[in-house]
């Protein structure tokens, strides 16, 4: 019920207009490399996240990044997944890292993850 919830509030709320408004090139050349790193560091589901989001701002736009953590969601939802709130807190702290200058680099990204999750 509550992934039901989720994908409701989620689906009805972002506009095409925000997706469209969003160019994935730069998430999509870097995610192979910085999902690597993330799953050989960690385990943790919420701390991949973090890690994964955080690096990929240190290249990309914060909104492109949390919009693709969004779409990782819906497609968990709709898919073999499983669709999380947390997993999208996950991702907006590891953005919120690099926009208030607490990770500056992929190894202060994976330590400060390691530190909240």
């Amino acid at each position: 019920m509550k992934n039901t919830l989720l994908a409701i509030f989620v689906l009805t709320t972002i506009s095409t207009q925000a997706f469209a408004s969003v160019n994935f090139i730069c998430s999509l050349n870097n995610s192979k490399r910085v999902i690597s790193i993330a799953e050989k560091h960690s385990s943790y589901d919420k701390n991949r996240h973090c890690t994964v989001s955080c690096m990929l701002a240190l290249k990309c736009s914060d909104n492109e990044v949390l919009m693709i953590g969004l779409l990782k969601e819906i497609k968990d939802f709709f898919g073999p997944g499983e669709a999380s709130e947390e997993d999208l807190k996950a991702d907006a702290f590891g953005v919120s890292l690099v926009s208030k200058n607490a990770a500056k680099s992929d190894s202060q990204c994976l330590s400060q993850c390691d530190l909240y999750y």
